[in-house]
């Protein structure tokens, strides 16, 4: 079974490795040799038909991976290219023997291949992702994705700033031919019109064509103001099956979405209980009760054994607010909870598309006579102008628009095991005050007076 958990305790002397005698000897050992004809780094550079920089950082990922053997009384699994490093340092036999391990590492580390078959395939897997959750713990950042396999077991503990594929750099970026596809589809309608009625006349337009012709163009227009509006968030939809509930709960509805839902799953868990305290505290704030019953083994969480230890900090275990207990787990909630989207991008296309709309719908306008059939045309389609103007200048939000896609993309919630648990992520705190479970905590969950959802109800339980 895959270790949720790295089960190796480590000091603070290993932790702060800056620090570390070990460690400094590790980074400062110079592994060419200046006398040598082809020094160590030429040859492997040569020999894996790597870069020179490559090279360079793929070395100080070995030394990384060498200081985590040493304060691993497990050791540590190595990836492909940080093998490849080692077998080639352990062809320098004697400067490996007789130097490396006596003198920087004060130790032998020796090299074991697998042997094979499956126990032994599971055994390395599990070792890898342990290997892999001790450099974060001590090098404080990701494994990089180019000289380590990130598997996707590791997703929730990545820093959530830094998992691949999120890069912003990478938000947005589209060819130059994806680019003119994009603002050509505008043309379409017109290209519609013209083959229907066999003629564009744009000065003396009939009703129908006037509806025909600007119709569909709204509708398109609005399409690519969406598309605008996702754009940014495309490199987090593609990893949506990555993420573990928590994310999912922040992204559809914020961190105190995330919050209510680990709050939900302590109490389906019965890590706590909640207690109806409305007459003991002057906010009415629900009181919860920490059950002791509740053990650090329980897989229904990530890193249990990390968020038992931060209720612990709570200073009354047996009777404590919410906000003392979102204040107690946000060091734990926080990295698995947060996921970093890039910024909106401004579309200035767009913003010239619609004046110009705006502009042909007035020197367009028919000079037909109204009667019956062509007002109730013309009423149609000035509410539908109106309505997508409104949704132009007041756009989604980050988290409506996610909320969204993962209604439609629900596969993602296969691994989501309660009704709550759903109701939570896809509702956000919008729509579950209907929940038994949210009307015992709505209080706290309040952005304003009165009740505690977000869209006040006196249904939420105030």
């Amino acid at each position: 079974m895959k270790p949720l958990h790295s089960n190796i305790l480590l000091t603070d002397e290993h932790i702060n490795y800056r620090e570390n005698a070990l460690w400094i000897r590790i980074e400062n050992y110079v592994i060419d040799d200046a006398n040598a004809a082809i020094p160590f780094s030429k040859k492997l550079a040569k020999t894996e038909n790597w870069t020179g920089d490559f090279t360079k950082d793929a070395i100080l990922e070995y030394k990384r991976f060498v200081y985590l053997c040493c304060i691993s009384g497990n050791g540590a699994s190595p990836s492909v290219i940080v093998d490849k490093v080692w077998h080639m340092h352990l062809l320098y036999t004697t400067e490996y023997w007789k130097n490396f391990c006596p003198n920087i590492l004060q130790r032998e580390l020796h090299h074991f291949p697998n042997v094979g078959g499956i126990i032994d395939y599971t055994k390395h897997h599990d070792w890898y992702l342990e290997t892999l959750l001790l450099y974060i713990k001590v090098f404080k950042q990701n494994p990089p994705a180019k000289f380590w396999r990130i598997p996707p077991a590791l997703t929730p503990f990545l820093y959530p700033d830094k998992i691949p594929g999120i890069q912003p750099s990478s938000v947005g970026s589209r060819t130059g031919t994806g680019q003119l596809a994009y603002y050509l589809t505008i043309a379409l309608p017109f290209i519609f019109t013209w083959l229907v009625f066999g003629e564009l006349p744009l000065h003396d337009l009939s009703v129908l064509q006037y509806f025909v012709l600007f119709t569909p163009l709204l509708f398109i227009i609005r399409k690519l103001v969406a598309m605008r509006e996702e754009r940014h968030l495309k490199p987090v939809i593609r990893n949506l099956p990555l993420y573990n509930r928590y994310q999912l709960a922040y992204l559809s509805g914020g961190y105190n979405n995330a919050f209510l839902l680990l709050v939900n799953d302590l109490v389906e868990n019965n890590w706590i209980r909640i207690r109806d305290t409305k007459n003991e505290f002057a906010k009415k704030y629900s009181s919860l009760i920490a059950d002791q019953t509740a053990s650090s083994g329980n897989q229904n969480f990530i890193r249990p054994e990390i968020l038992l230890q931060s209720m612990d900090q709570l200073h009354n275990k047996s009777k404590f607010s919410l906000a003392q207990l979102s204040s107690a787990v946000n060091g734990y909630l926080h990295p698995i909870a947060t996921v970093q989207t890039a910024p909106p991008q401004r579309d200035d296309m767009l913003y010239l598309v619609w004046p110009a709309l705006f502009l042909m719908l007035f020197f367009c306008f028919p000079a037909e006579e109204v009667n019956l059939f062509t007002g109730l045309l013309y009423g149609i389609f000035f509410f539908l102008c109106f309505i997508s103007f409104i949704s132009w200048l007041c756009p989604d939000s980050d988290h409506t628009i996610m909320e969204r896609t993962i209604r439609k993309k629900r596969a993602v919630l296969n691994n989501i095991s309660t009704v709550q648990q759903r109701a939570i992520i896809l509702d956000r705190i919008n729509g579950v005050w209907d929940v038994p479970f949210f009307k015992k905590t709505a209080n706290f969950f309040s952005t304003g007076a009165g009740c505690g959802a977000a869209r006040p109800s006196c249904s939420c339980g105030c």
